[in-house]
């Protein structure tokens, strides 16, 4: 008895050192040694989760708690790599990070399985896109025609050969290429039968109760894709309102089977929409649709209203939140008392290359349109680093950092979900505009503010 009382004393000192051991590593070649941060896809936004410095191997090594889901390694430059994690340890070997072919996993199936998807996939799309032109406008009859139809028919069934062998696996992967996958065409209907077809089965192979979908990039990119195929460039603006409507209408039904789905898809394109300043989605998706198919509690449908409540906050024409505090060179200031005709308001992170192109973007736009002030809201970086490149630039604004990071209460006065975003306020400090990107932004003020 006493030996039992021992070895379970024994099992229950080594269960964390058996979770803590589910690590991910990677080591690098092709770049300087430098910071890696590990960030966990939430479906909505990038999470933080830790970040090291490289060592003098270039090498990394998390031994962060994760779950099922998907993450990504990114470094303090801005290079990206995913990976997918299911509680068993990852380790990555990285020749060169913007080469897919050039990174390699070892002992880790699951991402073996899901590089060599990506790499099928990127080659048999580059493939089929050359081949769409000679299908789309050559004689049928001619024998051109034919052999690159027949070329088109193969390369898609093995597409659907290689990628069903890989999912005999059964494992975590499997679930996130069944999903992922494009639907073949069928050559001998038309382009509008084709379509048809398309949008009739593109969501055959989601399961909308798998939950471990959430945490990655494939049922967002596959519902971004399914409302794209519904846009055509003969639709007027009110026809494609209709169809982005009936498209959501469908997902939502879809995923109205379980309430956490639901909320997820749900929150995911209101603030798509509410980023995009259609106003006419957002509208429609306050009603909640297919809201009394849920099997959900009173708390839990109070959530979906928190939502609608939640972005209604940065609708367009409503009074946007004071900013306030201490910019990173100890000057104090309130937004509100700017003195300027129009304020930007930018949340940005030190670590995406695009933010940081948009600081020296925002410098050129600032001189040439001296009716505008900057308000700069940092959910990410070193503050050392953010103060260097803001005096390299010699940009002018209000430069917020208060390490926060996403957890700022700014971030949730404005429904940030991502960087860069952008928002035009007037004199009043009301919401003009929420340019998608800079380019958008540039173009609202030399087409629309100053005509």
């Amino acid at each position: 008895m006493k030996k039992n009382k021992y070895l379970i004393i024994i099992l229950l000192f080594l269960m964390p050192l058996c979770v803590s051991a589910q690590s991910v590593s990677a080591t690098f070649f092709n770049i300087p040694q430098q910071k890696v941060y590990l960030n966990a896809y939430t479906g909505l936004y990038m999470e933080v989760l830790d970040s090291v410095m490289m060592s003098n191997d270039k090498r990394v090594e998390f031994n962060t708690t994760m779950k099922t889901g998907m993450y990504q390694l990114e470094t303090e430059f801005g290079e990206t790599l995913d990976f997918i994690y299911d509680d068993a340890p990852v380790r990555i070997v990285v020749k060169d990070i913007d080469d897919i072919n050039s990174i390699g996993f070892v002992d880790s199936q699951i991402n073996i399985n899901w590089y060599a998807y990506l790499i099928m996939k990127e080659r048999t799309l580059n493939s089929l896109n050359i081949l769409k032109p000679v299908l789309r406008e050559y004689d049928k009859e001619s024998d051109f025609y034919i052999k690159a139809k027949n070329e088109y028919q193969s390369l898609q069934d093995n597409f659907v050969s290689y990628t069903d062998s890989i999912m005999l696996d059964n494992n975590y992967a499997s679930q996130l290429i069944k999903v992922d996958r494009f639907t073949p065409l069928n050559l001998d209907y038309d382009f509008k039968k084709q379509r048809d077809d398309l949008v009739a089965n593109f969501f055959n192979d989601v399961d909308f109760n798998n939950l471990s979908l959430i945490p990655t990039n494939v049922l967002t990119t596959k519902i971004i894709d399914f409302l794209s195929i519904l846009q055509t460039s003969e639709q007027n603006y009110e026809q494609q309102i209709l169809s982005f409507i009936l498209g959501i209408d469908k997902v939502l039904y879809l995923a109205s089977t379980n309430f956490e789905m639901y909320k997820f898809v749900f929150q995911y394109l209101i603030e798509v929409f509410q980023e995009l300043s259609i106003n006419e989605v957002v509208d429609y998706m306050t009603r909640i649709p297919y809201s009394e198919n849920l099997d959900c509690s009173e708390e839990e449908y109070n959530e979906l209203l928190s939502i609608v409540e939640f972005n209604s906050r940065v609708k367009i024409g409503n009074l946007a939140k004071n900013i306030s505090g201490t910019t990173i060179f100890d000057e104090e200031f309130d937004m509100y008392d700017i003195d300027s005709k129009f304020t930007i308001v930018y949340f940005w992170s030190y670590t995406c290359e695009h933010c940081r192109e948009n600081i020296k973007d925002l410098k050129i736009f600032l001189d040439e349109n001296p009716d505008f002030s900057l308000v700069a809201v940092s959910v990410k970086g070193d503050i050392k680093k953010i103060k260097k490149l803001i005096k390299k630039v010699k940009i002018k604004g209000y430069f917020y950092h208060d390490g926060l990071e996403w957890e700022t209460p700014f971030v949730d006065d404005y429904a940030i979900s991502a960087t860069p975003s952008f928002f035009i306020l007037d004199s009043d400090k009301k919401i003009l505009y929420k340019p998608f990107d800079f380019n958008e932004l540039n173009d609202f003020v030399n087409l629309i503010i100053k005509q």
